[in-house]
């Protein structure tokens, strides 16, 4: 696969709150598409966009390739523009059986052996499912994915119940907190391998029939460390 990694304009849309805030709801005629990008997982042959319904999007069902779960398909999207510094990142989301929407923070993008889609390199995943919250860190060696378990919580949410996921960056001196709250329980630690640059914002569907109803960035900037 290649290396190259994907570099995009800085664009504003009629969703921006400000230069550094985003909002947009996923209810039908209410988000634009083309703000977004579909992104390929490296583990994954196939590449699919979110399935449009009335008051969410959701990821589509492939019984080729899925194994379980209703055949729904790992399906992921980023903004096309970069968030920077000190932001949080939520959305209203739910899952069907037992997992697994997410929220994604990628550093940059890379494109597939195709050349066609862009497609993930190191990036982080911050998940829901029925028995708690994981924290994956995906990384890229010697032209292939990796990844590791850097935090979790363990704790009961509900099938078919809309829960706000939530995740903030605060860049410290010692390194960058990451802090997860959803469903009244919040998950904190110190994430040193998080680099205070550009960020990819967005969302991965797998494991099973995910919903997302809304998707909101606050950012706040703050100086360059020297």
């Amino acid at each position: 696969m290649t290396g190259r990694i994907l570099v995009l304009p800085l664009l504003l849309f009629s969703v921006l709150l400000t230069a550094q805030d985003f909002y947009t709801s996923f209810a039908r005629d209410k988000w634009d598409r083309s703000q977004w990008l579909t992104v390929k997982g490296p583990r994954f042959p196939y590449v699919y966009e979110m399935v449009q319904n009335d008051d969410h999007i959701t990821n589509p069902v492939d019984k080729k390739y899925a194994k379980s779960y209703g055949g729904a398909v790992y399906t992921a999207q980023v903004l096309k523009y970069h968030f920077e510094g000190n932001f949080t990142v939520s959305s209203k989301m739910s899952f069907d059986q037992r997992m697994a929407p997410l929220l994604v923070i990628a550093p940059e993008l890379g494109q597939s052996a195709d050349g066609k889609h862009p497609e993930f390199r190191e990036h982080y995943e911050i998940v829901l499912f029925d028995q708690g919250i994981n924290v994956w860190h995906h990384l890229w060696r010697d032209g292939k994915p990796y990844w590791y378990k850097a935090a979790y919580l363990k704790t009961a949410f509900q099938p078919k119940t809309v829960y706000e996921l939530q995740v903030q960056l605060l860049y410290t001196a010692k390194g960058c907190q990451l802090i997860v709250r959803c469903g009244g329980h919040e998950l904190g630690y110190t994430e040193l391998a998080m680099r205070q640059v550009p960020m990819y914002v967005g969302l991965i569907a797998c494991e099973g029939n995910n919903r997302f109803y809304d998707f909101k960035v606050e950012s706040k900037p703050v100086k360059k460390r020297k």
